[in-house]
């Protein structure tokens, strides 16, 4: 049986600087779906829209990217907008409330703002192993472009949103009080050798970008997802539970 081929998707990495330094927004699934309760990053698959060509008009930084790519970093100014509220525009007349039905398009081009895609970089690429049940080709795109604006969970994909350090993130999801995937302690790791944004964005654009498809081995202690070295990742593995009866 040939695998699912993995959907598209753009998961963000926004942050900001802190009182204490670095901090990153984080939000958590609802208790439905593959990544119940999950405290992950916004994100999620792209839409048609996001490749329309009729964004040409409303956005700046994207002369040098391919189609892909400028609908890739479209689709995370609409999550962020979808899954916290936050519309990260440059000059807008206004914020305006989305309308029943109004696509995100037609939101930005109402709102007389427009969409810095020089302001939304390439973090990391991970696509989810063959054999699961769900598959997703997964951006992970870096965003320093915050607003004077409180995010705010959408009540239905998550129920809450907050600014976290990354290592507060990952100490969060060490001591089970949260639910962290792997990939997204992964990210959490790298941001965490990052004191301030500068430093977060100077990183980002320096590192080599590799795919990642993390494998399941299975040991003689237990069960974990491995990445390759040259991935560049802090900590390469993730225990998934003790060895099977």
């Amino acid at each position: 049986m040939t695998a699912p081929a993995p959907r598209p998707s753009t998961t963000v990495l926004l942050v900001r600087d802190g009182a204490d330094g670095l901090e990153v927004l984080m939000v958590v699934r609802n208790e439905r779906g593959q990544y119940a309760s999950a405290m992950v990053f916004p994100g999620g698959g792209l839409e048609v829209g996001d490749g329309d060509d009729a964004w040409l008009d409303l956005i700046d930084g994207g002369g040098d990217l391919d189609a892909d790519e400028r609908a890739r970093r479209i689709a995370g100014f609409r999550e962020l907008h979808e899954e916290t509220g936050l519309l990260l525009l440059e000059s807008p007349r206004a914020r305006p409330r989305p309308e029943e039905g109004e696509s995100f398009l037609d939101l930005v081009r109402r709102s007389g703002g427009r969409l810095d895609l020089s302001a939304m970089i390439p973090f990391a690429h991970w696509v989810t192993p063959e054999g699961a049940p769900k598959r997703f080709d997964t951006y992970f795109r870096l965003c320093w472009m915050t607003a004077e604006m409180e995010a705010i969970s959408d009540g239905r994909e998550t129920v809450a949103a907050e600014w976290l350090r990354p290592a507060d993130a990952v100490a969060l999801g060490a001591s089970g009080e949260r639910n962290l995937l792997f990939p997204t302690k992964c990210q959490l790791d790298l941001l965490a050798q990052s004191p301030n944004v500068e430093a977060a964005v100077t990183a980002a654009r320096s590192r080599r970008i590799v795919p990642v498809s993390p494998t399941v081995d299975r040991r003689p202690d237990g069960t974990f997802l491995s990445i390759p070295p040259e991935a560049g990742y802090p900590n390469r593995e993730f225990f998934m539970g003790p060895p099977r009866a």
